[in-house]
C-alpha cells in the first residue's frame, strides 16, 4: 500500500503539465499573460473564436513552436519546461504579439 501511495504522489507532482485555457478573440490572445512555474511543462488549451485577426496559429519562438488554430476548435499546445523569465508568444506573422508566459 505504501508503494502505491508513493507512486501516486510522484505521478501527481511533475509528471503532468499545468493546463491553461486561452481564447483568441478580436482583442487577441486572452489572457495575454500567464504566470507559470519555471522548470515545469505547460499545456495551453486554445480556442480561436474569430476570423477577424491574423492569429490563426500560435508561435512560441523561443521554443521553435508553431501550431495551427482552427476556428471554434480547442487545440492542445504542449510547451516544454520553461526557464525562468519571460517567454513571448503570438501569431506567425509577428503582427499580433499574444503576450508572455512569465516563468517564476
Amino acid at each position: 500500500m505504501k508503494t502505491l501511495i508513493l507512486a501516486l504522489s510522484l505521478l501527481s507532482t511533475s509528471a503532468f503539465a499545468k493546463e491553461y485555457k486561452m481564447l483568441v478573440t478580436e482583442k487577441g490572445y486572452e489572457p495575454s499573460s500567464l504566470k507559470v512555474k519555471a522548470g515545469e511543462p505547460v499545456t495551453l488549451k486554445i480556442t480561436r473564436k474569430t476570423n477577424a485577426t491574423c492569429a490563426r496559429e500560435i508561435t512560441v519562438p523561443s521554443q521553435k513552436l508553431k501550431v495551427d488554430l482552427p476556428l471554434d476548435k480547442e487545440v492542445t499546445v504542449k510547451v516544454a519546461a520553461l526557464q525562468k523569465g519571460e517567454i513571448k508568444f503570438g501569431c506567425a506573422m509577428d503582427m499580433m504579439i499574444g503576450g508572455v508566459m512569465i516563468a517564476e
